[in-house]
């Protein structure tokens, strides 16, 4: 059952697995030296395509990604967290308090 607004928790909990799972075990999460405006940038590699991570470490805005995913299912069913969004902010202890914008 789907809670008002259009936040998914099937596919939330899908999208944590698919983290863990595939991204964290078989890509590679590379940070850029250079920050864009303020934002981390994230280079995300492994998969059919490579995708850009980017997270403002202040919470200035919302993490975003290049995937597909992002910008249409993620969007409407979990407030644009995707798997590779959620694999970074996993990977990396400064940024994963982020995740809590996940489960609120």
């Amino acid at each position: 059952m789907e809670p008002a607004g259009g936040f998914s928790l099937k596919a939330r909990d899908d999208r944590f697995l698919r983290a863990a799972a595939t991204v964290l075990k078989n890509y590679t999460i590379v940070r850029r030296r250079m920050t864009e405006r303020g934002w981390v940038v994230f280079d995300v590699q492994g998969g059919t395509e490579d995708y850009v991570v980017k997270i403002h470490p202040e919470w200035h805005g919302q993490p975003q990604c290049s995937c597909p995913d992002a910008a249409q299912r993620a969007r409407d069913d979990t407030r644009g967290f995707c798997k590779h969004i959620i694999a970074t902010l996993l990977k990396h202890d400064e940024f994963r308090g982020q995740l809590l914008e996940v489960f609120l």
